[in-house]
């Protein structure tokens, strides 16, 4: 659908655009894989090659189109280290002016230019932007597929709907969520015909344009529904995601971590996109009014192509008042100061909750959608301003009760759906869109309600403010005050922190593993004891409490980070893959066997600790063990290693720090406020057979 946009709103666009990807690229040389999952989708570019198969139960973590974008990505660039990345960058800098385009059609001209910053600088965006997971990747997919079917329920077409389905099915090839535009869809539908014509010729429209969608999205879908039969069909991945679901008994602590890891990711940045945006919308606003001209051209929806158009007026003289501009800027600087307060979401909530309830109450959008159908620019009231070209442009393209419902029904689902599972951070990123595009709508029909009250008579007849409003400014700046004085001070941006500490410490541990499968490596010499529930562990020199609660002895933290595997240089590999001198098996570390493999080594992953150890041409070969934090938070690997821990000999550990994303997968965030220990992770790293002193064994 063609926006009516003037030049000077596409280059704010397009700035905003550029400083967006400009953050999302910068200091590529930061990032390695980490993540559980990353290494899962990485793993076409080592264990399809090498076994003929996918990683194991890959089927269960996500369809196959990410991890075919990393292979492709990875042979476009010639295998650079950052070519598994390319998919979730490409796609969350494309997710920008998306976003724009969402927010413009259904909200107006205010709405696009402030989501369009909101994006751009969105560090929990950012952050996940940098990851090589599904989640970025599926908010693309999920948006235009949104998109397009807002512009097709507005034009009744059925061949919109249709590509609607197409970019759904997109979503549902890339994540198990990815269905999630048919959802919002067809409850934003039925919302709207609630809300508006209730008839039944507008329901059957209505439900044919969702059921169109619905049917080419599965329809696209459906080969890798029949590919999954092989694997235990979609019910073995149904009961993997159950395994994930808490129910309404854990509703309030998960929305609870959520909003907390909302307030972790946020930072300036995030607060200076608010100011920036509001600037930016309101500021373009007041000067496209200032502006208008009566040779301006106004331009019309598709579906007004019958309607006779007005004469245009100019504005009058003091129309645009100049206090209307001073409120759009000074506003922008509270809200800017509240974000830092209670984080840009935080705000975003609230102005989406009362922008959607103030666009139902006061439809100022749905007017200003009309005379833009209309073409009409009369007089609200005699003695008022009219409506002018710059008002036709800055108007919503497409029924505003389309996008009111379609956020509404969003926003309420994904506040409702999210905290039902499992608190991963990722999940959160359906949830943080829908409150992006709330709360874009919100400050539209704010801006616009503002606009309609300075339309209506000129500044003389406007009375001066009186005491009440004298103290609830007073009050505002008490607010303010207060606000700034509890947050602690201005939050810095994490998005570029390194990530490659997990990926020094398994090349570190490849290289212990290689010298000690050649006889040259000297493990330290660590006592050990056997704990209540029969597992050996290294004898650790810390206290615990009664609650068994590590009680850190001073300078504890500083000597745990200085335990932190350094640099490595990761050019070279360390061995040559074609000619093994020992096999490295992994449990639940792909991102582990990622790193170890690049390191020229040979690796598989293993799902119990009963394997064998590996041989080559009839020969044993020496045959590692790496555990690591998932690995050693499974229940059932913990069952096994009681008895089968007599096996193996341990090496050593090698500690690393996992990024906040990886941390707060593993810990609770109210886990890692009251554990600084758990900032610090460690690969343990056994060997195969009693070679020199089993673990059992040690001590006797």
């Amino acid at each position: 659908m063609k926006l009516p946009c003037s030049k000077p709103e596409l280059v704010l666009v397009g700035m905003a655009i550029v400083m967006g990807v400009l953050l999302r690229v910068q200091h590529l040389d930061r990032l390695a894989v980490e993540h559980f999952d990353e290494g899962v989708y990485a793993a076409g570019l080592w264990h399809d090659g090498d076994f003929g198969t996918s990683y194991p139960h890959r089927q269960l973590y996500a369809p196959p189109l990410l991890p075919t974008m990393i292979e492709v990505s990875s042979a476009i660039t010639g295998h650079q280290p950052w070519a598994v990345f390319l998919p979730s960058l490409l796609l969350g800098c494309a997710t920008i002016p998306l976003m724009w385009w969402l927010a413009r059609m259904s909200f107006g001209m205010n709405a696009g230019l402030f989501i369009v910053y909101v994006v751009a600088f969105s560090d929990y965006h950012i952050q996940f932007s940098r990851m090589a997971l599904t989640d970025v990747p599926v908010l693309f997919w999920m948006t235009l597929a949104v998109t397009v079917a807002a512009a097709g329920i507005n034009r009744s077409s059925y061949q919109l709907m249709i590509v609607a389905g197409i970019c759904c099915a997109a979503a549902w090839w890339t994540k198990y969520t990815g269905w999630l535009p048919l959802a919002i869809v067809s409850s934003g539908v039925a919302f709207r015909w609630l809300l508006r014509q209730r008839t039944i010729a507008t329901f059957r429209t209505s439900a044919a344009l969702v059921l169109v969608m619905a049917a080419t999205a599965f329809v696209c879908w459906s080969p890798w529904l029949w590919m999954l039969q092989d694997a235990g069909g979609y019910a073995a991945v149904a009961a993997n995601h159950s395994g994930y679901y808490t129910g309404l008994s854990q509703w309030q602590n998960n929305m609870a971590a959520h909003i907390m890891y909302y307030f972790h990711f946020d930072s300036w940045l995030a607060a200076l996109a608010v100011i920036v945006g509001m600037m930016a919308a309101g500021s373009r606003r007041w000067m496209e009014l200032a502006q208008s001209r009566p040779t301006d051209q106004i331009a019309t929806d598709a579906t007004s192509t019958d309607a006779a158009p007005s004469k245009s007026t100019t504005a009058p003289a003091w129309f645009p008042p100049p206090r209307l501009l001073a409120k759009f800027c000074s506003t922008a600087l509270v809200m800017g100061v509240v974000a830092t307060g209670v984080s840009s979401v935080g705000l975003l909530t609230c102005l989406g909750i009362g922008g959607l309830a103030g666009m139902f109450l006061w439809p100022t959008l749905t007017e200003l959608h009309r005379r833009r159908v209309e073409q009409d620019t009369s007089l609200i009231m005699p003695g008022g301003a009219g409506f002018f070209p710059a008002d036709m442009r800055a108007a919503p393209a497409i029924d505003p009760m389309i996008g009111f419902a379609f956020a509404a029904s969003w926003l309420l689902g994904m506040v409702f759906a999210t905290p039902m599972y499992s608190p991963f951070p990722r999940l959160s990123m359906p949830l943080l869109a829908s409150i992006w595009l709330a709360g874009a709508g919100g400050v539209a029909w704010w801006m616009e309600a503002n606009t309609n009250v300075a339309r209506r008579s000129p500044i003389d007849d406007v009375p001066p403010p009186g005491p009440l409003k004298r103290i609830v400014n007073a009050m505002v700046v008490v607010a303010l005050a207060l606000t700034i004085s509890v947050t602690g001070g201005i939050r810095t941006p994490t998005i570029w922190r390194d990530r490659t500490s997990l990926r020094d410490a398994s090349w570190h541990l490849g290289e212990a593993a290689l010298q000690d499968a050649a006889g040259k490596f000297q493990p330290e010499a660590i006592p050990w004891v056997t704990e209540e529930d029969g597992i050996i562990r290294p004898d650790p020199p810390e206290q615990f409490d009664e609650d068994g609660n590590l009680i850190p002895p001073p300078g504890f933290m500083a000597q745990l980070y200085e335990r932190i595997s350094k640099p490595y240089d990761t050019s070279t590999p360390l061995a040559d893959i074609d000619k093994p001198t020992c096999v490295v098996y992994g449990f639940g570390e792909p991102s582990v066997l990622f790193h170890l493999r690049n390191a020229g080594l040979n690796v598989s992953p293993v799902q119990d600790v009963n394997f064998p150890p590996a041989a080559l041409n009839g020969e044993e070969l020496p045959t590692y063990l790496v555990l690591g934090p998932n690995a050693l938070r499974t229940e059932e690997l913990l069952y096994d290693w009681t008895v089968a821990q007599y096996r193996f000999e341990h090496v050593a550990d090698f500690r690393f720090a996992p990024s906040d994303v990886v941390l707060f997968n593993l810990f609770s965030p109210m886990f890692v406020s009251q554990h600084d220990e758990a900032y610090v992770q460690k690969l343990e790293l056994y060997r195969v057979g009693t070679h020199r002193q089993a673990v059992g064994v040690a001590g006797e």
